[in-house]
Formats: C-alpha cells, structure tokens, sequence
C-alpha cells in the first residue's frame, strides 16, 4: 500500500513539473518542529531527501505560516530571495511557488514547492495549477 502510494505521488508531481515546465518538484510535510522533504522529482543530488531544514522567513516558510501559496518569479522580486532557502540554495533553483498542503484542519502540515533553474515568469495557470495539484495530493499525505 505505502509503496502504491509513494509511486502515485512520484506520478503526481513529474507530471506536475511536466505540466508547468518546471526543474524540481518536492513535497516537505512538518516533523516536529522540522520540515523534511519526503518526495522529490528533478533533484540535482541526494541531500535533499537528508535535508531537514526550520520553516524560516522563506517561500516555504511563508507559505506554512499563512497558509498562503507563495511564488517567486522575474515579476515578484523582492521580500523572497532563493538564497534564504536551503532548499533553493541546494537545487540551485531561482524561482519558485510553494503551496501549503492541509492533512486535516486549518494549519497546514507539509508544502509542495515547484522550481526553476533558470529565470522565468510562473503564469496564472501555472499557479492555478499547481494549487490544483497541491489540493490532490493531501489525499495521500
């Protein structure tokens, strides 16, 4: 069953990446007070499946803390910067948009983040997209 599971979720976000011509796409849920990326798709090393990193004042960060999806583009410079994400800084990734991910209540418990190596602008769709997908997979969470 878990296994099932793992490989549909592995589905899930290659084609996500696929869909939204992305290079990277993980999924990190909250462990204590740790969050552990625990599916990858795209990963450049294998450090990011070790990687446990404090939900900071990041893309992720911020989008666990408000619930909120966040993106960091070519159009949405500013407060976000890759280089205050372990994880963008470990997949060399330069924008990104992170979905929160709700297991059950109101806070959310895990992110799925989407990533680019190179400069690019994430299109409405894109975002509408990926939340779509975000809302998919907290069935298995």
């Amino acid at each position: 069953m878990h296994d099932e599971v793992s490989s549909t979720v592995q589905e899930i976000i290659s084609g996500l990446c696929q869909i939204t011509a992305g290079d990277f796409c993980g999924i990190a849920y909250v462990s204590g007070s740790m969050l552990r990326w625990k599916y990858t798709y795209g990963a450049t090393n294998q450090r990011v499946q070790r990687m446990a990193m404090r939900p900071g004042q990041d893309l992720v960060g911020t989008a666990l803390r408000t619930g909120r999806t966040v993106k960091l583009d070519e159009q949405s410079r500013g407060e976000y910067t890759p280089d205050r994400c372990p994880l963008m800084l470990a997949e060399r990734l330069v924008c990104a948009i992170a979905v929160p991910l709700f297991k059950q209540g109101s806070l959310p418990d895990g992110v799925l983040l989407v990533g680019s190596r190179t400069p690019r602008t994430f299109s409405p769709e894109m975002v509408m997209q990926t939340e779509q997908t975000a809302r998919q997979l907290e069935q298995y969470a």
